[in-house]
């Protein structure tokens, strides 16, 4: 038989031109990797073998020599479904989410198939020998190679028996995957089977090999893509690298050092002098670190967070690493003609000691970066608060159920009008509850949404919910003149900001002028021109917008000057701490002056007592809130508090109506005559009174001198 055998030397051509492509890439030293490798060379040398068999036919060579070359045809070209199978492992971290027990049966039931396919191969050249019937193959007299016997079919049922376990595996885990990613893993699988049964039908058309070499082009060129590991500017592997890696330590238990060296500096320089000098500095750092400790695997997370892993290490070679950073951060860095100084923190993370997983790490770094506690050199692990940082992925996680559950609720707390001595509405405010039904603190939960960016889905809830609430009622019955609702940082950076909350407005059909809207300071200061664009055409449409918590960040008149506020809201901490300074109260006086005659109304927050309340009012104070008056009441309870409260001013005007008419009647004037004759003998009568003591004082003077 004529065999085509340029099928076989393109795909010999092809292997090798994929093995030098993948040594010259930077490739992690991963289970992933290091199967591809194998798939590699294993088809390789399965179509050396592939090829050698087609052109030793006829040929005289020793029976030996063509026994033992078929047989490693067999280990080569059978082993492939196998690595495969364990790439696909690998790929997708199976091994490692895997238990102790789970993982060996898995072993187990990828060897076992392999070895008792390969045990008919072996046995095959001694059963020829000895019974004259092969079990799966035989070399004829004329030195042939034949198929025969049983056995050679189950080599079929053992392929497909890990395609099976592959395609599973693909499927179970082809989210995480792109599109492409996926084709490339299901080509292999398509050009094998495709493959092999033209050459099962065809033998003379050597092609099996040809299309698993085309298979490890699309590998090599999209799901082996070390790019994908590595950080541009820096050269040095990023977090997914890390979390790769580190896995497969946490999976066989090593021990290794994490070194993190974080620059606190990088938004400043990347503001000052541009994303190209940051990443000059960047790429700086990365050649000391990479010719400092040559034997670490470095990495770079982004935001100024490098990190350091070490394999061997002991508490002298802590001491030197620290020693080495410290010495080099403490010099400038030069890059061109631009010298600067790097200021660094240092965390250091031992594993298994001070983390399980992968993701503790970077939670780790990510903590010791944002958190003002960890503002020094050198910090450990074993000093942080990881229970913060749980309690804080907790809240995160209970965020987003929250918003898909409809766990959220909104409170109003009432606001007090001293001019009118009456509640005259409130500011709403969220409320969120756990899975228990316990509330979860805004404290918490509120700077969290802000970092995630869902306080833009909360902060709409807020508005439509209390625009569905206004909608509902006579506002007039409940003596509610307007609502506040805070808009966060995360909103007021949003240039249709205006646009969003006209539309909702509109769609309830409620009065513009009954919404007041909360800014922060931050949110000034963040964004002023976007805001300044916002806050026109939001007070052009009606509302009225006020400055909350005044006095709570960096202060700034500009806000009060150039922004459109109607009314600024006190800190009460600002609040609390006047009440007990008399430097603060002068301060918190002068404030409030200032605000009013810039045209504006006051409020002051955290009103508690009534000592505070007669205070306040005192100092000008046009409205007050606190828990003195109420602390957050749901919707019912509000509006019935409203309505008593409207009822008990309604009552007060009545009485001092009838007062003024009273003031106002004929017999008054009577009345104060009357009064006005009585006060005037009363004093007459004080002052015969008064004279007479000084009478008889007089007289015992003169009886005393009489005596002497």
């Amino acid at each position: 038989m004529n065999y085509v055998i340029e099928f076989d030397i393109a795909a010999i051509f092809i292997y090798l031109i994929v093995i030098i492509f993948y040594y010259q890439r930077r490739n992690l030293p991963l289970l992933q990797n290091h199967a591809y490798i194998m798939f590699i060379y294993s088809a390789f040398f399965c179509t050396i073998c592939d090829l050698g068999t087609t052109l030793l036919r006829g040929n005289s060579f020793p029976s030996w020599f063509l026994w033992g070359f078929h047989m490693i045809y067999f280990f080569s070209s059978n082993i492939l479904s196998v690595i495969y199978t364990v790439y696909c492992a690998s790929l997708f971290n199976f091994l490692e989410k895997l238990s102790n027990k789970r993982r060996r049966s898995f072993v187990l039931l990828i060897i076992l198939p392999y070895a008792f396919a390969m045990l008919p191969i072996i046995l095959s050249p001694l059963s020829y020998l000895v019974f004259g019937k092969p079990l799966a193959f035989y070399i004829d007299s004329s030195g042939l190679y034949q198929r025969g016997g049983f056995f050679f079919y189950i080599l079929y049922f053992v392929v497909a028996y890990y395609t099976v376990i592959s395609v599973s595996m693909i499927i179970k885990k082809r989210k995480t995957l792109s599109r492409l990613k996926l084709l490339s893993l299901f080509s292999y699988i398509v050009l094998m089977l495709v493959s092999v049964l033209i050459q099962l039908f065809h033998p003379r058309y050597l092609v099996q090999c040809f299309g698993i070499s085309l298979a490890t082009i699309m590998f090599s060129s999209i799901v082996q893509n070390p790019e994908e590991y590595v950080e541009r500017a820096t050269n040095l592997f990023n977090e997914h690298a890390l979390i790769k890696m580190t896995s497969r330590d946490f999976f066989t238990g090593s021990p290794f050092l994490c070194v993190s060296v974080i620059l606190d500096d990088i938004t400043f320089i990347s503001n000052a002098f541009g994303i190209t000098q940051m990443n000059s500095f960047l790429s700086e750092v990365a050649v000391f670190l990479k010719k400092t400790f040559p034997h670490a695997y470095h990495y770079y997370l982004s935001q100024g967070k490098f990190c350091l892993i070490f394999r061997n290490y002991d508490e002298r070679e802590i001491d030197r690493i620290k020693f080495e950073l410290r010495v080099r951060f403490h010099e400038n860095w030069v890059y061109d003609t631009l010298e600067l100084k790097l200021y660094s923190r240092i965390c250091i993370i031992e594993s298994p000691k001070d983390v399980k997983m992968p993701e503790d790490i970077l939670d780790l770094i990510d903590l010791v970066s944002e958190d003002t506690r960890y503002k020094q050199a050198t910090i450990y692990a074993r000093d942080i608060d990881t229970e913060y940082k749980r309690r804080t992925t907790y809240i995160s996680h209970l965020l987003r159920r929250a918003l898909a559950e409809k766990r959220f609720d909104v409170y109003y707390q009432p606001i007090y009008s001293t001019k009118e001595d009456r509640l005259i509405g409130a500011e709403a405010l969220i409320r969120m509850k756990d899975e228990n039904g316990d509330f979860v603190s805004p404290e918490e939960f509120i700077p969290i949404a802000e970092k995630t960016g869902d306080i833009l889905r909360i902060g709409q809830f807020v508005f439509d919910s209390v625009c569905t609430t206004l909608s509902r009622i006579n506002l007039e019955e409940y003596g509610i003149r307007k609502i506040d609702i805070n808009l966060s940082v995360a909103q007021c950076m949003q240039e249709i900001l205006a646009e969003n909350i006209l539309t909702i407005r509109t769609i309830h059909n409620i009065p513009a002028s009954v919404i007041n809207l909360e800014i922060t300071e931050t949110a000034a200061a963040y964004t002023p021109e976007i805001l300044l664009k916002n806050m026109t055409a939001l007070s052009e449409a009606g509302f009225e917008l006020s400055l909350d918590d005044y006095g709570s960040g960096y202060s700034n008149m500009t806000y009060l000057i150039t922004l459109p506020f109607k009314m600024v809201k006190i800190d009460k901490n600002i609040v609390w701490s006047a009440f007990n300074d008399a430097k603060s109260n002068t301060a918190l006086a002068s404030t409030i002056t200032m605000i009013k005659r810039l045209g504006m109304k006051a409020l002051a927050e955290g009103v508690e007592t009534e000592e505070q309340a007669r205070w306040l009012k005192s100092l000008g104070c046009d409205y007050l809130q606190g828990f003195y008056y109420a602390k957050g009441l749901p919707k019912e309870e509000f509006f019935a508090l409203m309505k008593k409260d409207l009822e008990r001013y309604k009552k007060d005007q009545e009485n001092k109506n009838e007062y003024l008419k009273e003031l106002d009647s004929p017999d008054i004037d009577e009345r104060f005559e009357d009064l006005e004759d009585e006060e005037t003998i009363e004093e007459i009568e004080e002052i015969d009174e008064i004279e007479a003591v000084d009478e008889a004082e007089n007289v015992s003077d003169v009886e005393e001198l009489e005596d002497l």
